[in-house]
This record gives C-alpha cells, structure tokens and sequence, in this order.
C-alpha cells in the first residue's frame, strides 16, 4: 500500500510491525515518543531526502543506519550528542537541530560543500577549532552557507568566521559580550536577528531588507544607523529601551520602511514626520504604556493603511483614533486602525 507514496510521516501510535520500508521513499517524517522505535530506521531508504527526526524525547543515540543516507538534503535531528559522521552528507542543504542549550557548531559544517542552512534552536556558537581554520588560513571562505541561527557570538574571533561568508543572506544571533560589533561587512545580507543585551552596535549592511532588534538599549547614534539604510523594508523592535526614552526621526529617513513594530519599547516621546516613512503601509504598537501618542503627521502619509494598537494606554488609543478621524474629513475611508486591550 506505500508504494506509490514519497512522503511518510510516522507518529507514535503506529506500530513497529507495520512500519514500511522502501527504496522509493524520498521524505520521513518521525514522531516518536518511544525509545524502541527508533531503532526501525535503517538503511533501506536509500534515496531518502529529507529526514525530520527531531523530537526530542527521542534518543538520537539509537537511530541505526542514518550515516547511509547519502542522498540527504533535509536533516532535523533532537540534539548532536555523538560526533556525526557528517562528511558523508556531502549533498545536505539544510541542517535543524532541535537542542535545547547551546552547542558548538562542529568544524566540518564550515567545510560542507552544499549545506546552505544551518538552524540550531537552542543556540550555537563557534569552537576553538573553527577560530582557528578562519585565522590560519588567509583564503578560507564559506560562499555556499546562506543562513545561520541561532548564532551566539562572544568574542572577536566569531567576527573573524563571519567575515568568511561573504554570501550570508540570513542571521540570527544574540550577543554575549559588549564589545563594539558590527555587521556592514556582510554585503548580502538582507535579514537580521538581534538578541543584543546593550551591546554596542556600530554598523549594519547596506542591502538589510528586514531587522529585528530585541532585549537591549539603542543609543540615538544607532537609531540614525537604521534610519539611513536604504532597503529596510521591516524594522520590528520588541523590549527596547531609546536613549533618552525618545525617538526623534530626520529627514530622509527609512526611505522604503513598510512595517514598523514596537512591542514592550520604552519610549516616552516619538516626533516624526510624513517625510520619515514615505512607504509606510503598517504600524504596529503592542504593550508601549510609556509613550503618550502616536504622531499625528505619519496620518499624511499616503501609503500607511493600517494602525493597529494593543494594551498600550488611553493616550495612544486617543491619538490613534484622532488620526483615522482626521484622515475620514480628508476623504481617506481606506485607514484602519484597530484598537484592541
């Protein structure tokens, strides 16, 4: 009855006995929440692509025969808690690992000729050996590698490796240091995640299309960074303390910002113009007690299409509602902003 399927997805309550095996399987989907059944993997698949094994009450220990699935492009797995014999993946594309502290990243994944995505839940970061592969060797790149998360970086060293992939389009990472850092080198990344605890940010890529600060203070220097990027297109801040607790934008900038998200920032004054967000189409404001009211004058910009607020105060919800307000006695019936506690 499996013969004509490529895609299995195998859940606990399957029994061991009826499990199918077959070399026409291309995807496998476990969900097992029983040691014993793990041991069912084996060799049989041998044109398997994708393999999503990342359950974590499973033991990853006991899967037999993975290292023969050659043709792999997929792999999730619970955790790394035996050195894998990776070098036989030399077709992987993606790597998920469903860990739950952080782990070191092992060197061979920075020697993979076609691994385009690593994700690592709990957090990984950069070991001694690989520190040393980018420091020794003048002419070690990484050009394959697009995607990297969740990246701890500690030190300058973790820079030094970065600076190896020249084509990383998407990061993820959380500071664990204060040292200055900064990103502009990355000339194609376009997608950025910060967990950046008051580390001091100094530069970001120009071609940053979308940006996530999270859990840190922003100097007024910084905010002017992220202003003058020419292609952010969504800036999301979310437990970010402003520097003075106010944002004042300039002239000219965030010229392509479409989505702008505040959750939990502390800020008490926000003065800005129609001018700063000429493309802005949505706002979004979620648990920002501290700020008094939304400026009026981003009601004139005449691609913004909705505002939506959520437990944020009286203030902001009367400010929100005076610009849909004014908006309607323009002749704009197509804002809408949406106030919700």
């Amino acid at each position: 009855m499996y013969q004509q399927h490529h895609c299995l997805s195998i859940n606990y309550m399957e029994s061991p006995s009826s499990l199918p095996f077959g070399l026409h399987v291309r995807s496998l989907l476990y969900d097992f929440s029983f040691v014993s059944s793990v041991k069912l993997i084996s060799c049989s698949y041998k044109v398997l692509r994708v393999f999503d094994f990342k359950k974590r009450s499973t033991i990853w220990d006991l899967v037999i025969g993975y290292e023969n699935l050659v043709h792999l492009r997929y792999l999730a797995i619970p955790f790394i808690c035996q050195p894998l014999d990776l070098e036989r993946f030399h077709k992987l594309e993606f790597l998920v690992v469903d860990n739950g502290d952080e782990v070191e990243i092992p060197e061979i994944l920075l020697n993979m000729v076609s691994l385009r995505h690593m994700e690592f839940k709990g957090g990984a970061y950069f070991g001694e050996s690989s520190c040393q592969l980018a420091t020794n060797s003048k002419s070690f790149q990484i050009n394959i590698l697009q995607s990297i998360s969740v990246l701890s970086i500690h030190n300058e060293m973790d820079e030094k490796i970065l600076r190896c992939l020249p084509n990383l389009q998407r990061l993820k990472s959380k500071f664990k240091t204060s040292l200055n850092h900064s990103f502009d080198f990355l000339n194609q990344l376009e997608s950025l995640n910060l967990f950046f605890y008051s580390t001091n940010l100094i530069g970001l890529p120009l071609n940053l299309k979308k940006l996530r600060l999270q859990f840190g203070d922003v100097s007024r220097k910084q905010m002017e960074i992220i202003g003058r990027l020419p292609y952010l297109e969504v800036l999301k801040l979310e437990s970010v303390v402003f520097e003075g607790e106010q944002w004042n934008t300039s002239e000219g900038e965030f010229p392509q910002l479409k989505y702008l998200k505040h959750v939990r920032v502390f800020i008490v004054e926000w003065n800005a113009s129609s001018d700063n967000f000429p493309r802005l189409q949505l706002i979004v404001l979620n648990f920002c007690r501290n700020l008094k009211m939304i400026p009026s004058s981003l009601g004139d910009i005449p691609t913004l299409q909705k505002i939506q607020v959520y437990r944020c105060g009286q203030t902001i919800n009367e400010s929100a509602k005076k610009i849909e307000e004014e908006q309607k006695e323009m002749g704009d019936e197509e804002l809408e902003v949406i106030i919700s506690e």
